[in-house]
Order: C-alpha cells, then structure tokens, then sequence
C-alpha cells in the first residue's frame, strides 16, 4: 500500500521543524532588535547580531529586510505604534496617559543603550529616525495640552511645546542623576510641572 505524504503547512498539518511560520519569525526579529538596541545602543543592531540573538540565518532576514536600516526602522516602527489619545478622564489624567505613553518609548523601546545614543547623538541617522518616529507621540501630548488651554482648563499663557520638553526632559535628568527612573518620578515631576499649568486657587 503506497505511503501516505506528509502534511504540509499549506495543507493544514504541522509546519516543518527550522521554519517558523512568518509572524513568529518577524516578533523573534523585533525581539532582538530591540534587546541589542537597549544593551549597546543602534551600532550593536547588525544583521548578523540579529541573526545570532534570533536563533535564524541571515538569509531569513534578507527574504524581509533589503538591509540593517530598513530592519531597524521595521522594528523600530512596530515597537513604538501609535499613541492612543486619551478621551476619558480629568484633564490630568489625560496628560499623564499622554505622557505615559512617550515614557514608554524612552524606557522600553531605547532602553540605556538608545537613550545613550541619543543623548550623544552618536548615530545622528538612528536619532533622526527615532525622532520621527516618537513624533506622534509628541504631538498628541502638545495637542492635548493645547487643547485643554482652549477649554480654559490650563492656564491661557501655558507654553505646551515647552512643558511637553520639561516633561521629556525629567525621565532625562533623572536617569543622568540616579541611572535608572523610579516608578513614582512621573508622578513627582508632574505634580511639579502642573503647578505652572493651571490657574492658581484664589
């Protein structure tokens, strides 16, 4: 009796052992990505790093990415998403979940290695690309914030691209001062900052 062949992938049985089916493919190469990015900063993100971490060969890179740049900004693109504006809540409540959101960036996508890349602007084409990429998030907090101005729920002289800089700029200073940022510092730096944001009680 002739022997049955074996399912394929295509045919609804088990794919075949050293070929991961595409998505998990692509979140194993995000994943790496992102964990060189954070150890060494965008030099240590190569083509074969990511081959090694990932456990694939580079040739699975290639079939997705034409080189090192475009699997950089793949992964970097998917990583950050795009914000969620917030629609609920007091007008502080929707500053800190604006807020909350481009922290996140900062501290999960860039990690000590991004951030530092950054800062010295050692990688001028990785901080361009960063930049553009955060830069919905940036928006949707200045907008928030001027929003709430013409709504006369901030104070009318609030400078919002100035806070939204102060804002960034706490998770900074406070990495560069104690080298890591604790889970109370947003709250503590925008308790600080929204005293100049709204109107004094009489």
């Amino acid at each position: 009796m002739p022997k049955a062949p074996a399912p394929s992938a295509s045919s609804g049985g088990a794919p075949r052992p050293g070929r991961p089916r595409q998505a998990d493919l692509d979140h194993r190469l995000e994943s790496a990505v992102l964990a060189l990015l954070r150890e060494g900063g965008p030099s240590a993100v190569t083509v074969e790093g990511v081959a090694a971490r990932a456990g694939v060969a580079k040739t699975s890179i290639y079939r997705r990415h034409a080189n090192r740049a475009e699997l950089l900004t793949a992964a970097l693109a998917n990583a950050i998403g795009v914000p969620e504006v917030p629609t609920e809540g007091t007008v502080r409540d929707k500053i800190r979940s604006a807020l909350e959101q481009a922290w996140r960036q900062m501290s999960d996508v860039l990690g000590p290695g991004g951030l530092a890349a950054i800062v010295g602007n050692s990688d001028p084409e990785f901080t361009e690309l960063f930049r553009g990429e955060l830069r919905p998030y940036d928006e949707a907090l200045v907008s928030r914030i001027r929003e709430d101005v013409g709504e006369g729920l901030l104070r009318p002289d609030v400078d919002a691209d100035g806070v939204v800089s102060l804002m960034f700029g706490a998770y900074l200073g406070e990495l560069v001062r104690r080298g890591h940022v604790a889970p109370d510092w947003m709250d503590r730096s925008l308790e600080m900052i929204w005293a100049v944001m709204v109107e004094p009680t009489p």
